[in-house]
């Protein structure tokens, strides 16, 4: 599991920052680029939940997962055959459609498998981070030395070793026919709600930083390679806190650690904001492994805990789709809208979109929906040791 994860997100990181650029090796102007990406964007945003469905009624996610890899692989190797606009928007739709839909699965099956500790998931997840910085630093490097096209062999060969180390997943433990068919009655859908509403919220506010930090602090006077070393940084950060989330999620209910997500990033977007130097950005950087990290960990957990192993899967896809996707395109839009008269402003809008994240967190506290939901879960499974902790 922890290789799939880190050949998921090294080819994240491959192809988001590196694409484009690719693309605009290939000849294709600034309008043709953006429109290959958009059309991959759009797939992205509902292919999931077509493949969840499939996984979750047919009780066949790893195999599934497999498939998905398996296409990725031969889509992605249609870029060294095909030329021109079109076949060029077939391929990377096929590639969309069939990629987008791995991680949600790789999700569930990781979370069954380690059930019930399932608190160990960010040691797993943090590999994906280590293939990621790992990668954005690799690929910068061969591209600038040689060329950009190398870019299909690197990612060919990345799916070709994932396809190898997704062979030996197996189901776990899947659910049966019946609890497959009848998962969604169970649901609270008053705290399943404020919950993605949270999710949304939260990710919304980085609208602002996934598309106009690195145009930011150029306006700061700050390099693209100073703003790629404070990118760098919140990695780092990520990784540790992905290395510490099992301590905290034994210690801390779901709830106070909802709360801390929405304070932490309410800071980290006035940092952001107030500070105009190299060094003074840092502090801000580094709270990505709250703001980021620390909410996905919150939402993996609330995900396997709240609803029925038959439904996990489409309700992994839906956060991934509307909450992750969906509130991160929002939170660009409005950037992109405010960046044209006020650039500053942006920052405005991250910190009310976090304050809103903050202000669900307490009202769900208020309820008391997610009060050591946790230690609930597993309160009376006996524990397996494990040396790291």
């Amino acid at each position: 599991m922890a290789a799939n994860y880190l050949c998921y997100f090294a080819i994240q990181a491959l192809t988001v920052p590196f694409m484009g650029v690719y693309l605009k090796l290939r000849g294709f102007d600034a309008p043709q680029i953006g429109a290959l990406v958009a059309i991959q964007m759009v797939i992205a945003m509902v292919a999931p939940y077509l493949w969840a469905s499939l996984a979750d009624r047919g009780g066949r996610r790893a195999l599934l997962t497999k498939a998905g890899v398996a296409l990725s692989l031969l889509s992605f190797g249609g870029l060294f055959l095909v030329g021109g606009f079109w076949p060029t928007a077939a391929i990377l739709a096929l590639f969309s459609f069939s990629w987008s839909s791995i991680l949600s699965q790789l999700e569930v099956l990781t979370l069954a498998l380690l059930r019930p500790q399932v608190e160990l998931y960010s040691r797993i997840r943090s590999w994906g981070s280590i293939g990621f910085l790992v990668m954005v630093a690799l690929a910068g490097w061969m591209f600038e030395r040689w060329s950009v096209a190398l870019l299909p062999w690197v990612g060919s060969g990345l799916l070709l070793a994932m396809l190898l180390f997704s062979l030996p997943l197996n189901e776990g433990d899947e659910p049966d026919p019946e609890a497959r068919l009848s998962g969604w009655d169970g649901v609270h859908w008053p705290k399943a709600t404020l919950f993605l509403l949270f999710a949304f919220c939260l990710n919304a506010s980085h609208g602002a930083f996934y598309g106009f930090y690195v145009l930011y602090l150029q306006s700061l006077g700050i390099s693209e390679s100073v703003a790629g070393m404070l990118v760098a940084a919140g990695v780092v950060a990520e990784l540790g806190l992905f290395v510490l989330m099992p301590r905290l999620l034994r210690r801390w209910p779901l709830d106070r650690l909802m709360i801390a997500c929405g304070m932490l990033a309410l800071l980290r977007w006035y940092l952001t904001a107030q500070t105009h130097t190299p060094w003074g950005q840092v502090p801000a950087n580094l709270l990505h492994a709250a703001s980021f990290s620390l909410a996905h960990v919150c939402a993996m957990q609330f995900i396997h805990h709240e609803f029925a192993p038959g439904i996990q899967g489409r309700v992994q896809a839906l956060y991934r789709s509307l909450a992750f996707s969906g509130g991160g395109a929002l939170g660009v839009f409005f950037s992109g809208l405010l960046w044209q008269r006020h650039p500053g402003q942006i920052w405005w809008l991250a910190m009310g979109l976090a304050a809103t994240a903050l202000l669900v967190a307490l009202i769900s506290k208020g309820l008391n929906y997610n009060n050591g939901m946790v230690h609930r879960s597993d309160r009376d499974a006996e524990p397996c040791p494990d040396p790291a902790v």
